[in-house]
């Protein structure tokens, strides 16, 4: 895909510093990077950071910088700790108001956008308590005469104890643009996932329940190819293991197996690993209607450039010696077609 990574950024801020003297003094930091459609960046995409805390105002001096590379996970969010690379007891917390300003640069380098400027209302003040000296102990009573034993004198006054900083509040989660709601039981870690979902390296295009467990099937989010033969073997039917109308793993199996086997609209499927995913395959029929079915939400969430085309795509189904099956995705009909016509490719994986 070649998508303009002009910024459209959901984040949050998650602040929780302890004054124990073990504990991390460090920001957790959590965003949603998207790109200028508003799709969350794709997984492993580095991310350029930098942080800023300023003193009193949101103009004030700097007080504290740093600068950072993160990589967004499947989702397309970056999880960093502030501090990680210089020390926050820097900071004076005792010393006024402090302000986080944060830049971002979704390409990974040091072209940082301006995000804006937050107050730490509940910030590592922690930081200051921790540091802050004991109260001096109180003068002990005199000592009582020889012989009868004088009173006691009083128990000296404890000096005060430094405040402790308040803990900071947590922020506002940011939205996720690619799952559903949190709670929901499901396949994929307690939310359930929606056709038109960008999730495990590609794009949701069907979902199905099983006995209480999400399944789903996944598109790529390019079509592989364009124009590609069914097979380089075109006048040898294959047989049954390859004429399966659902099950299109095994079919992609059977061609790439296949005597004399070179090269094939299955093999370039075989081949794909988007999203570090390697179980890619050519989809049999019914699950390229599936696809079919999902067009205008697909086209709709990756626009049409790389959404599925108004053109012939193959299935992995087998018809005959010299035919496979295929659909025509303007009219949703599909049809036999000889092995040596070009059509194109798209990739599909199941969760």
């Amino acid at each position: 895909m070649d998508k303009k990574l002009y910024i459209t950024i959901t984040f949050c801020v998650v602040i929780f510093l302890l004054c124990h003297a073990q504990a991390p003094e460090v920001i957790n930091y959590q965003a949603v990077i998207r790109n200028s459609a508003g799709q969350p960046l794709p997984g492993g995409q580095a991310v350029g950071l930098s942080f800023n805390v300023l003193n009193n105002s949101d103009t004030g001096q700097i007080v504290y910088q740093e600068t950072a590379t993160d990589t967004t996970n499947a989702l397309g969010i970056i999880n960093y700790k502030i501090g990680s690379h210089a020390s926050l007891g820097v900071i004076n917390w005792s010393n006024g108001a402090k302000f986080l300003q944060v830049k971002v640069d979704p390409a990974g380098g040091s072209n940082y956008v301006n995000m804006g400027t937050s107050q730490l209302l509940s910030v590592p003040y922690a930081l200051f308590a921790n540091n802050s000296a004991s109260g001096p102990r109180g003068p002990t009573g005199a000592t009582g005469n020889n012989g009868i034993q004088g009173a006691t004198g009083a128990i000296g006054i404890k000096g005060a104890t430094g405040a402790t900083g308040p803990i900071g509040i947590q922020g506002v989660t940011g939205a996720i643009g690619v799952t559903g709601t949190t709670g929901a039981t499901g396949a994929t870690g307690g939310f359930t996932v929606n056709i038109g979902d960008l999730y495990g390296g590609g794009i949701v295009v069907s979902v199905w329940d099983s006995q209480g467990v999400q399944h789903g099937l996944i598109a790529s989010l390019t079509d592989i190819s364009t124009n590609a033969t069914w097979s380089n073997v075109q006048t040898t039917q294959i047989g049954t293991s390859a004429q399966s109308p659902s099950n299109g793993k095994a079919n992609t199996a059977a061609i790439i197996a296949q005597p004399g086997h070179t090269s094939s609209a299955a093999q370039l499927c075989r081949s794909y690993n988007g999203g570090g995913y390697t179980d890619w395959y050519l989809p049999a029929l019914a699950e390229l209607y599936e696809c079919h079915r999902a067009w205008a939400i697909v086209n709709r969430n990756l626009g049409d450039t790389d959404g599925f085309l108004t053109a012939n795509y193959w299935s992995s189904s087998e018809g005959d010696s010299q035919n496979a099956r295929w659909i025509l995705f303007s009219t949703g009909l599909g049809d036999f077609g000889n092995k040596i016509n070009t059509f194109g490719v798209r990739a599909v994986r199941r969760f």
